[in-house]
């Protein structure tokens, strides 16, 4: 970790935030599940859930947060945990608007 607070990665280019914000995520065809968001960056998350998902699926993620109307980002699975969580990869579609908006609500120094 460097002295602003990121991590020195050279797979991760975006600056990351430890965070604690409620998420619903939806697959195609299955059931919606409840999850955690704990690291966000502006090119994607981690999501705590013990439920399993796949490499690849696509997934709406709908952030909670307190204070603000719900945001709706999309994206695909890139690892999965077991009984942990899974990384999400935020798709080119989600540029701008909902993941700015997200990004913009952490603000300079979270």
């Amino acid at each position: 970790m460097n002295t602003q607070g990121t991590v020195t990665d050279e797979r991760r280019v975006d600056r990351r935030y430890k965070v604690s914000f409620r998420v619903h995520v939806k697959r195609e065809e299955s059931p919606e599940i409840q999850g955690e968001v704990t690291d966000l960056s502006a090119g994607g998350c981690f999501v705590t859930s013990e439920e399993r998902v796949n490499d690849g699926d696509l997934v709406s993620l709908r952030f909670d947060i307190p204070g603000h109307e719900a945001l709706v980002l999309w994206g695909n699975v890139v690892f999965w945990v077991s009984e942990t969580g899974f990384g999400v990869r935020f798709g080119a579609y989600s540029q701008g608007g909902a993941r700015e908006r997200l990004l913009d609500l952490l603000g300079p120094n979270p």
